[in-house]
């Protein structure tokens, strides 16, 4: 997409801080809030060559990070930068990012400086240069109340009434997240809208709206943690005939083995604690249970077999994303392949 050739300062812009900061331990809202700057930024700025990405879950490569901030724009009249989720990344490079940013301000060219976080355990210069030169917003994860309030109203509005137990039913399903709860409510309501007594019941909502996680989806996480293939198959085809969200199991999948990186490191149990605290929505009772269930199920895998199941998990989340083939069938191929893994280093 292509934006203003000219470096004039686009209506709206000019309102733009040097940088935020948004904290939330609910991913989803963070992905809102950058998506909602994106839709702000729309024949403000060049997109093509003004607005960069970097992702704090990856290896960022510095050296294209801060030529990019220390390089004033020729085609835009700001240069916008996000980094997702900077509390995966260390000390250092955060320090480094409060000193770019320091270096933004008293620049040519106007740069906007976009930060997500899951947690706020950051490095304090980087927390005192953004309050100094942009701002911190916290973003509260919705309660169940706060769902059930948004469709009250959403389906009073629409003419349509939902029973407590349908209701409660929808919000559980959907695992706390609104957007997820906006996209499940069309469809529920492409399917009362038309019917003259426009009341869902529980049975509609188990009929239409499937769980974000069945119990079956942690079964068989557990069981490819053990390396048991049999009940891994078997929790397989259980999950199939639900016809349950398969992108969900890669995501699983990716947590736990992410886990098991951190426990095969010279500092695991505090990494790995630290880890499920940030990406997990569990109980702080539930943590220590995760941590010390997964230092067991890491013995089953050697480093070398983590490293290669990393490559293998994005390369099939690619696959299924790009819906070429049958997810159904991809999940067939890799629960198998990541077990049946074999890596001596």
């Amino acid at each position: 997409m292509s934006g203003n050739n000219s470096k004039k300062e686009s209506p709206g812009l000019e309102k733009l801080l040097t940088c935020y900061l948004y904290i939330s331990a609910n991913p989803s809202l963070l992905e809102d809030t950058i998506g909602n700057m994106k839709k702000y930024l729309e024949g403000k700025i060049n997109f093509d060559t003004d607005f960069k990405v970097f992702n704090g879950d990856e290896e960022i490569d510095e050296e294209e990070l801060f030529n990019y901030t220390d390089t004033p724009s020729l085609f835009s009249p700001a240069k916008v930068m996000v980094v997702r989720n900077i509390d995966s990344t260390s000390p250092a490079f955060q320090k480094k990012l409060a000193d770019s940013i320091l270096r933004s301000t008293s620049g040519s060219g106007k740069m906007v400086i976009m930060i997500t976080a899951l947690k706020q355990k950051l490095s304090p210069a980087l927390m005192d240069t953004v309050r100094g030169k942009g701002k911190i917003v916290q973003i509260k994860t919705p309660v169940a109340g706060s769902l059930k309030k948004w469709l009250d109203e959403k389906s009073g509005s629409d003419g349509i009434r939902f029973t407590d137990k349908a209701r409660d039913l929808l919000v559980e399903n959907v695992n706390m997240d609104l957007n997820l709860l906006k996209r499940e409510y069309e469809k529920l309501y492409d399917y009362i809208i038309s019917e003259k007594d426009r009341v869902i019941d529980e049975d509609m909502v188990s009929a239409l709206v499937k769980r974000v996680y069945s119990l079956k989806v942690f079964d068989l996480v557990d069981y490819v943690g053990k390396r048991d293939k049999e009940n891994s198959l078997k929790a397989l085809k259980a999950i199939l005939d639900e016809d349950q969200n398969l992108i969900g199991v890669i995501t699983l999948l990716y947590r736990m083995f992410r886990c098991f990186a951190f426990i095969k490191s010279g500092n695991g149990h505090s990494s790995v604690t630290d880890y499920i605290e940030r990406n997990f929505k569990v109980h702080p009772y539930i943590v220590g249970k995760l941590v010390n269930k997964y230092i067991r199920f890491s013995s089953n895998y050697t480093e070398g077999e983590i490293l290669k199941i990393f490559d293998m998990l994005n390369r099939y989340d690619i696959d299924i994303r790009a819906g070429m083939v049958e997810s159904k069938n991809l999940i067939k191929k890799l629960i198998p392949e990541i077990i049946d893994i074999r890596c001596s280093i």
